[in-house]
């Protein structure tokens, strides 16, 4: 795997790899100045962006090691996706009554570690954002096993107890609704949120072409404005 691709995994694909088949659905799209709508809560597009931006700050020492510059639209994409998984992990968690465990805190610990040379005013962001898979997998694995165990399933094996979860995670979306601004490129494909081109204008250019590519392309972002890439 590139380098650019160890990237866009660290802020893309992970929110859409948990428990190997999580699943997020979304519908619609959110109202104005809202970035996403998960259940109760709204993601503001205000929010969205200081995330992002906190992200790429946290981020920048590995971007300079690694010589990667990103476009900021790919970054706040996959920077909303975090923030849905968690939103969406923490309304379940509370449907089920139930806390994050052990694996969650070991993952946010080791998070912390991480974030402990980064700038003050960005840890909390990049701490919970990159712990959003840990939260959601924790919260899985608890929702499956009180479903089987209201089933009265005995003794469940992993896979069981995992899937169990999912399946709760799966059927969330369409009782409680996540909707999404278009302008954030990401539509349900098959259940699971993916980088696609919503954009109702017309790329003309090899440059605007480029521009919509849903892998991030480090020589295009290198002739982007400063405040439009990151790295």
């Amino acid at each position: 795997m590139s380098k650019q691709s160890k990237v866009g995994s660290r802020l893309v694909t992970a929110a859409t790899t948990v428990a190997a088949g999580l699943l997020l659905s979304s519908c619609g799209s959110a109202a104005p100045g809202i970035a996403a709508k998960v259940g109760d809560d709204e993601l503001t597009v205000r929010e969205v962006d200081r995330a992002a931006g906190q992200m790429c700050t946290a981020l920048g020492d590995q971007f300079e090691q690694q010589s990667t510059v990103l476009p900021m639209s790919f970054v706040r994409q996959g920077t909303i996706q975090l923030m849905i998984l968690r939103a969406q992990a923490l309304q379940v968690a509370d449907d089920y009554g139930i806390e994050p465990g052990s694996s969650y805190r070991n993952e946010l610990a080791q998070r912390q570690r991480s974030a402990a040379t980064m700038p003050r005013d960005v840890r909390s962001t990049y701490v919970e954002l990159t712990s959003a898979n840990a939260l959601a997998t924790d919260v899985v694995n608890q929702v499956g096993a009180i479903v089987l165990a209201d089933q009265g399933v005995s003794d469940p094996t992993e896979e069981q107890t995992t899937q169990a979860g999912v399946d709760v995670f799966n059927q969330w979306p369409d009782a409680n609704g996540i909707d999404i601004d278009p302008r954030y490129g990401l539509e349900a494909v098959d259940g699971v949120l993916k980088p696609i081109d919503t954009n109702t204008s017309v790329a003309v250019g090899e440059l605007a072409k480029k521009g919509l590519e849903t892998d991030p392309d480090t020589a295009f972002a290198r002739t982007l404005p400063l405040n439009q890439r990151c790295g």
